[in-house]
């Protein structure tokens, strides 16, 4: 057996309190504090305006890195699906 480091790409929900004239303005609100240089949440909140953060529930991609594998050279990307990226008639690693 190998090591890897899988990193799985999720979404999350991010709710951010904002005050604004209408819905475009408090996305882009909202946008400017999550957008900030750092993410301000780590799945609990690490921002004043932001209230709450969960999973999901949705996974969107993987990288899988080999440990032994220094310079990542067969580190790959694969869907949701598993499927390499760029190969969407792959049956994928399932």
């Amino acid at each position: 057996m190998r090591g890897f480091h899988v990193h799985v790409y999720t979404t999350i929900r991010v709710k951010v309190a904002v005050t604004a004239n209408d819905h475009a303005d408090a996305m882009r609100q909202a946008d400017a504090i999550v957008g900030r240089g750092i993410f301000p949440v780590r799945l609990l909140p690490n921002a004043a305006d932001v209230l709450e953060a969960e999973s999901a529930e949705e996974v969107t991609g993987y990288l899988v890195d080999e440990t032994d594998d220094p310079e990542f050279e067969n580190s790959h990307f694969y869907d949701a699906e598993y499927r390499p990226y760029g190969a969407s008639d792959s049956p994928g690693c399932a």
